[in-house]
C-alpha cells in the first residue's frame, strides 16, 4: 500500500501545528506570569528591627544582648501576645500574665500561686522587670537565659502543665500566630521561635521611672522628702555601732545601684540572708548540690518592693514592715552559710522605729507607676 499526502493535507497540518505552537507559548507565558506573582504573594516579610539605646535608659546601660535574638517590633509583639495568652497552658486555663500581673510589678500578690488544675506552686512569683541585666534567673539561679527560662513554666506539671509537642500543635492552628511567626521569624509557629519571642517581649521590659531612679545617685536631693533622705543614708550608710546604735543598715551591697539589685554574684548577687537555721528548701544547693549553696537564693531587685509582697523566696513576710524587722532584729546568725555581710558580729542592728520608718519610706521611693501602668507591657487581648 502506497501512503500519499496531497497539497491541501499539508496545508491543514501546518496550519494546526502553527496553532500548537502557538497554545503551548501562550500557556508557557501563562505559567511564568503566575509564577512571578506566586512568588510576589510570598515574598519575604522584613521585621522592623529596634534600637537597643531607645528601649534601655542611659543611666542603666545598654546590656549585652542575645546575638541571634535581635529586638524587633514584630517579635516583641508576637512575645506579648504568648504572655498573656492561655494557650500555652495545658487546659487553656492559664498564661504567663495569669501569675506575673503587672499591677504587682508583674509579681503575684499571694505567697504561692496557682497553676493549672489548681495546683500550687512551690516558691513566691518574683517580680519580671530589668532581665536584660540579669545572667541568672529563678529563686535558685538554675538558668542562665530568658529562652531556656520560658520552658520551665510551661512545662512544670504544677503551673502551666504543657508538653512542647501539643503547645506547637496548637499555635501552628491559630491564624494570629500564623501570621506573626511569619513576620517575626519567617516561619510557621514552631516552639524555638516561641521561646524568642517571649525573650524579646521579657527584655524590653524595662522599669527605671521611679523617684528613686531620679534622685540617684544623689544629684536631685529635691526629689525625695527628709524621711527618704534619712532612709538613704540609712540604706547606704556602713553598719558602725556606736553605743550599741548603728546609723548605717548596709542594704546597698545586696541592693545598690540603679537596678537596686547586685548583678555580681560574689558581692551579693546571691545569698543566704538569715531567714531559718534548717532549711526545707534547699535553694542553689538543690542544684550544684554544694554544701556552701544550703539556704542560698537570688538576690531580688527592690524597685517596685512596695507593689510586689508578699516577701522572700517562700513569701512568708507580707508587709514591708516585716522584711525590715527580719533584717533590723530578726536575722538567724546560726544559719548555715549566712552571707558574712549579714552577720554583723553576731549584733542585730536594732533600729529605731524612726529609722524603721526612714528606711521603709526610701524604699516606696522605688515604686515606678509609669511602668506598672505602660501599655506595652499590657495584654493586648484586653481593650
Amino acid at each position: 500500500m502506497k501512503f500519499s499526502i496531497n497539497h491541501q493535507q499539508i496545508q491543514v497540518f501546518a496550519k494546526a501545528n502553527w496553532l500548537f505552537v502557538v497554545l503551548i507559548l501562550v500557556t508557557f507565558t501563562s505559567c511564568r506570569k503566575e509564577d512571578d506573582a506566586s512568588k510576589n504573594s510570598t515574598s519575604t516579610y522584613v521585621p522592623t528591627p529596634i534600637l537597643a539605646s531607645d528601649v534601655f535608659p542611659r543611666e542603666f546601660g545598654i546590656p549585652a544582648l542575645p546575638s541571634d535574638n535581635p529586638l524587633t517590633v514584630e517579635g516583641v509583639y508576637l512575645g506579648r501576645m504568648l504572655f498573656f495568652d492561655p494557650v500555652l497552658s495545658y487546659d487553656s486555663s492559664i498564661s504567663c500574665g495569669s501569675c506575673h500581673k503587672q499591677e504587682f510589678a508583674f509579681s503575684d500578690p499571694v505567697p504561692v500561686s496557682s497553676g493549672a488544675f489548681g495546683l500550687k506552686t512551690h516558691r513566691n512569683t518574683p517580680s519580671l522587670f530589668n532581665m536584660a541585666y540579669s545572667k541568672k534567673f529563678f529563686w535558685d539561679l538554675r538558668v542562665n537565659n530568658l529562652r531556656d527560662l520560658v520552658f520551665e513554666p510551661i512545662q512544670a506539671h504544677n503551673e502551666m502543665a504543657m508538653t512542647l509537642p501539643r503547645l506547637e500543635g496548637k499555635l501552628k492552628n491559630i491564624a494570629r500566630y500564623k501570621e506573626y511567626f511569619n513576620k517575626a521569624f519567617g516561619h510557621a509557629p514552631n516552639v524555638v521561635d516561641m521561646s524568642k519571642a517571649l525573650e524579646q517581649f521579657m527584655l524590653t521590659m524595662v522599669s527605671y521611672q521611679s523617684r528613686f531612679n531620679r534622685f540617684f545617685p544623689g544629684d536631685s536631693i529635691q526629689l525625695l522628702s527628709s524621711s527618704e533622705l534619712r532612709g538613704a543614708f540609712l540604706f547606704n550608710g556602713l553598719v558602725n555601732f556606736n553605743n550599741g546604735v548603728t546609723n548605717g543598715a548596709d542594704c546597698f551591697h545586696c541592693h545598690g545601684g540603679e537596678l537596686a539589685q547586685q548583678q555580681n554574684l560574689n558581692m551579693g548577687g546571691f545569698a543566704n540572708n538569715g531567714l531559718d537555721v534548717v532549711h526545707t528548701d534547699k535553694g542553689l544547693a538543690a542544684i550544684d548540690n554544694k554544701s556552701t549553696s544550703l539556704g542560698v537564693f537570688k538576690t531580688p531587685s527592690l524597685l517596685n518592693i512596695e507593689k510586689s509582697a508578699p516577701y522572700m523566696h517562700d513569701g512568708r513576710f507580707k508587709t514591708l514592715d516585716e522584711v525590715i524587722d527580719h533584717y533590723s532584729d530578726n536575722v538567724n546568725f546560726n544559719s548555715p552559710n549566712l552571707h558574712p555581710l549579714m552577720d554583723h558580729g553576731g549584733i542585730h542592728l536594732n533600729l529605731s522605729a524612726q529609722q524603721k520608718a526612714d528606711l521603709k519610706a526610701y524604699l516606696l521611693s522605688m515604686t515606678d507607676n509609669k511602668f506598672l501602668t505602660n501599655p506595652a507591657y499590657s495584654n493586648p487581648f484586653k481593650k
